[in-house]
């Protein structure tokens, strides 16, 4: 019965389709971060006053991609002197963010023990740091970072709730933004109470930069090429150069197209297209090395 249901659903025409997914996920998914926050101690992202987040008009956006090497320390100091927003791996980087998101794996996960010993050793530099946990998937289960992270590390965290679109195409997930920007879900704001995120962490980083309100968001280290990482490089990271959890040869997950997956350079090129531009946003990258450059311009050019 089940799967006929999905079946009948799945047949639905686009608009009712996205509707009845979108509404279904918030009931379903409300509860649970309510009883997650309960249970953890920790406060749900509508708690957090996003408009005393933003310091400057520009917000840099910092990835894993080996360009972040490529970046000078002149050209760092002036990234720190505005927002930044960091995600997963990047407390391995010596630049501490504004603010910091991460997924709450469970201890199944391979990664599990290195985020640990990753929050551990940044714990203290990342005590003024905004901390977002997001993905928190089995709520009574206290073996994943939301639970397990030092709690010294546990300081101004907030609980999100990300919430995706159905898109099995770029035509739907056109419409799929036009939907959630009906929504509120890039709006501007004083707290939100949901991230959009579809695919990889980086679309959530850009709905969080848009809720915020910066007018000029650089993307960082969003290569999207090979599965490398900033980390790897054995001359700047000896300690993390070995670590390899997917084959460095192969594509980024995020970029291959997958049923109910549009790979992620089209899922960036669209947001831009059809919610950054015509609100006025520029989205840039901050090397050519990027994928997304050319269709996406570099900073460099623009200053």
């Amino acid at each position: 019965m089940i799967n006929f249901i999905k079946t009948a659903v799945k047949k639905l025409p686009y608009p009712l389709l996205v509707r009845a997914y979108h509404n279904w996920y918030l009931r379903a998914e409300v509860p649970r971060l309510h009883r997650a926050s309960v249970l953890s101690g920790t406060p749900t992202l509508p708690h957090l006053d996003l408009s005393r987040l933003k310091g400057s008009e520009t917000v840099f956006i910092l990835g894993s991609g080996p360009s972040i090497n490529e970046i000078s320390d002149d050209r760092w100091s002036m990234i720190s002197r505005n927002d930044t927003i960091g995600f997963n791996w990047w407390p391995l980087h010596r630049i501490v963010p504004k603010i910091y998101v991460f997924e709450s794996l469970q201890t199944n996960s391979e990664l599990f023990p290195y985020f640990i010993r990753m929050f551990e050793q940044r714990a203290h530099d990342y005590r003024d740091t905004i901390k977002i946990v997001s993905d928190v998937e089995n709520i009574e289960f206290r073996g994943q970072l939301l639970y397990a992270a030092p709690e010294n590390f546990r300081r101004k965290m907030y609980l999100c709730l990300s919430v995706p679109v159905v898109a099995r195409n770029v035509e739907e997930l056109r419409r799929g933004l036009h939907f959630i920007r009906a929504k509120g879900g890039f709006a501007q704001g004083t707290s939100a109470q949901w991230l959009f995120k579809y695919g990889g962490s980086v679309i959530a980083m850009i709905a969080l930069a848009l809720r915020i309100g910066y007018k000029r968001i650089v993307l960082c280290g969003i290569d999207l090429g090979p599965q490398e990482y900033f980390y790897q490089d054995p001359a700047l990271y000896p300690e993390s150069a070995e670590w390899e959890f997917a084959p460095r040869d192969q594509p980024h997950l995020t970029t291959r197209r997958l049923d109910y997956l549009v790979p992620a350079q089209e899922v960036i090129w669209t947001m831009d297209e059809e919610i950054l531009r015509p609100a006025g946003v520029e989205l840039l990258v901050e090397r050519n090395s990027s994928t997304l450059y050319p269709r996406l311009p570099s900073v460099q050019a623009s200053e």
